[in-house]
């Protein structure tokens, strides 16, 4: 069974942040996190095990960031291929034997990029994470409709495996350029997107608000919201909370910056007992 059938059966649970949870460990900020996947393997491989401990079933890689554009404001740039390639073996390492799903994390490029090396940029990254042996691309954090369309035609381009295409809203349900979730959602269910996804929203209270307002297309969700502007959100109530949103269509239900194993563990317990 793969993916995409399990969750026809009954939604699964993702894991929570990396970066911040790198950063409460001890990593500096301003340190590249990713190229951590290459010169301190053991740390990212603790918290991919901490995650699958609290019952995580999908785990994303430690490659928000690697791609050349920001990797080489660590002078990194020639170095993506080996990044996103350990970072992919340091989750599938992780996961193996347990059932869990290794999704490839691709985060935006931002504005700034050359519109002609975009696509480039993209290519090399999720190349190097599917050469790695992930299951899945999780396109996360994007703010911007076409780029994130242009990354997704890159990944069909390249595989035929899953792409969750998850956005970063306001709590309005907006993106920087006032395009709401509704016409975005509908344009990349359009392009064939396998899941849609929203991650990174101020607290599960605010995703389950935008999401329950969203003409929903047909492909199923995915929600990762944080744990809160102070990052202070109970695993409970992130758990309780985070549950409701089954009903308004999601599928994979996670956490993104500022939750913890704890918050994990609290979620997929509420999700075992649902099941």
């Amino acid at each position: 069974m793969n993916l995409l059938e399990e969750i026809d059966h009954h939604p699964l649970c993702g894991d929570g942040a990396m970066g911040t949870l790198l950063m409460a460990r001890g990593i500096p900020a301003g340190r590249c996190i990713e190229e951590l996947c290459v010169s301190q393997p053991e740390i990212v491989l603790g918290i991919h095990h901490d995650y699958l401990a609290a019952g995580a079933r999908v785990i994303r890689t430690n490659s928000f960031g690697a791609n050349a554009l920001r990797l080489a404001r660590h002078g990194l740039a020639g170095r993506v291929n080996e990044i996103n390639w350990q970072a992919a073996q340091i989750a599938k390492q992780a996961a193996k034997d347990t059932g869990a799903y290794v999704a490839g994390s691709v985060g935006p490029l931002g504005l700034s990029a050359p519109d002609g090396d975009r696509e480039e940029y993209f290519r090399t990254q999720i190349g190097a994470l599917l050469d790695g042996g992930v299951n899945l691309i999780f396109l996360e954090t994007f703010q911007n409709v076409d780029e994130l369309l242009l990354a997704l035609r890159v990944k069909q381009s390249l595989h035929h495996c899953p792409a969750i295409c998850s956005l970063a809203t306001n709590e309005d349900g907006n993106l920087p350029d006032g395009t709401s979730l509704d016409t975005a959602f509908a344009e990349l269910a359009q392009n064939d997107a396998d899941l849609l996804g929203l991650n990174c929203i101020n607290g599960p209270e605010a995703a389950l608000t935008v999401i329950g307002r969203v003409i929903r297309p047909e492909p199923p969700l995915a929600v990762f919201p944080n744990a809160g502007t102070a990052h202070n959100i109970s695993p409970t109530k992130f758990a309780k909370t985070s549950l409701q949103m089954i009903a308004a269509g999601a599928k994979i239900l996670g956490g993104c910056c500022g939750t913890t194993p704890a918050h994990i563990a609290a979620l997929a317990a509420l999700l075992a007992e649902a099941d």
